[in-house]
């Protein structure tokens, strides 16, 4: 049995799907910033975000099966691959910013 929606209900809920790709990078902000700031991910488990890309690659691969099998969805694509190419930024600067555990520092020569 289908249900009748409100026309008005279905439009906002698209665009409130939409804004999750803007508040998402919202969110990823912060994380950027210290880890420009710092210049070190040691603290963060790259593993954990390479599940966390793992799991945006099957959410942006559903939402365009949707698409594609109904013709309608784009809001969710937008923000799961938004959400998708935050997380992959993320991750590529984790990588960028890793130190090995044992990392000696520089020698210094004093005069």
């Amino acid at each position: 049995m289908k249900v009748a929606v409100n026309r008005l209900i279905v439009e906002g809920a698209t665009l409130l799907q939409a804004s999750v790709g803007i508040l998402s990078m919202l969110a990823y902000l912060p994380q950027w910033k210290t880890l420009y700031q710092t210049k070190s991910s040691r603290n963060i488990a790259l593993s954990s975000w390479a599940i966390w890309t793992a799991s945006s690659v099957i959410a942006s691969v559903y939402a365009l099966v949707q698409v594609l099998e109904h013709g309608r969805g784009w809001a969710l694509v937008f923000s799961a691959t938004s959400n998708l190419l935050f997380v992959i930024i993320t991750l590529l600067l984790i990588a960028k910013y890793r130190q090995p555990k044992h990392a000696t520092p520089p020698y210094q020569i004093s005069a």
